[in-house]
């Protein structure tokens, strides 16, 4: 099976997909955006924080685990969009979101500190780690912003 295959399949399959859908909800009873129940901040926050492109960090889901384990809260190892989301979903009060945003910092924290350390004892890596620490920076400060748009 080839890429245009796959592509195929992949096409009829969100066709189908979009026809149960339409079907299930013909009646009128249910609208597209019933099934996002999770706040825009949600996903700027995963569009920002999550891609290492984006953050210099790279979050594994493990790491979102271990973060989570930190506040008290546990799920499945799933896929990490999904497990951010699971994760973020217990948040009801501004308190629980500077924890998160202070449990997200905290690992930023430690993962720049490693890249300190490596730009230390290896002077040429300077300029692989020097930008993931920039954005890593960055990425924290967004995650005030968003912890002050909605939650102050």
């Amino acid at each position: 099976m080839d890429i245009k295959d796959l592509n195929e399949l992949r096409n009829e399959f969100e066709m189908m997909q979009k026809q149960a859908m339409q079907a299930a909800c013909d009646d009128g009873s249910c609208a597209e955006d019933e099934y996002e129940d999770y706040p825009d901040y949600l996903k700027a926050i995963y569009a920002e924080i999550m891609p290492p492109a984006k953050s210099g960090i790279y979050f594994s889901r493990w790491d979102l685990k271990r973060i989570a384990a930190e506040l008290g809260e546990s799920f499945a190892i799933d896929v990490r969009e999904r497990m951010f989301k699971n994760f973020m979903q217990w948040i009801a009060t501004p308190e629980d979101m500077q924890a998160v945003v202070n449990e997200f910092k905290k690992h930023m924290d430690m993962k720049c500190a490693l890249y300190n350390e490596y730009v230390q004892n290896y002077p040429a890596m300077k300029e692989i780690f020097e930008p993931k620490i920039q954005k890593a920076e960055k990425a924290k400060k967004y995650l005030d912003k968003v912890y002050i748009e909605f939650f102050t």
